[in-house]
């Protein structure tokens, strides 16, 4: 699986722990440890951990994601038919969750 463009230099982050079924393939641990460490920027507060755990059945990849800040924890799932479409899928989730987070804190 080639990483998309602009992703082959991204370095795992420290925090982030990527669980992978027999089904999936290895590279999805550097694509997924690079979507989800890019997170960090959107959270309101320092991130202390990030799980990711993908796994497949007969016809779908599960996605299951997790982030740990020192005052809440942000959860997202997705399921699609590529590794890439369900870490871009939940990625996206997060995301939101996180930007919604950070707009609710500005604002009060």
């Amino acid at each position: 699986m080639a990483l998309p463009r602009g992703l082959e230099e991204a370095t795992p982050m420290d925090y982030i722990q990527v669980s992978l079924a027999e089904a999936i393939p290895e590279q999805a641990r550097d694509y997924a440890s690079a979507r989800i460490g890019s997170l960090d920027r959107y959270a309101p507060d320092r991130v202390d951990f990030a799980w990711v755990n993908l796994t497949a059945d007969k016809t779908v990849i599960h996605a299951h994601a997790r982030l740990d800040l020192k005052w809440v924890e942000v959860q997202a799932y997705a399921e699609g038919h590529t590794v890439t479409e369900v870490i871009d899928l939940v990625r996206e989730r997060m995301r939101r969750q996180l930007v919604s987070m950070r707009d609710v804190l500005v604002h009060n």
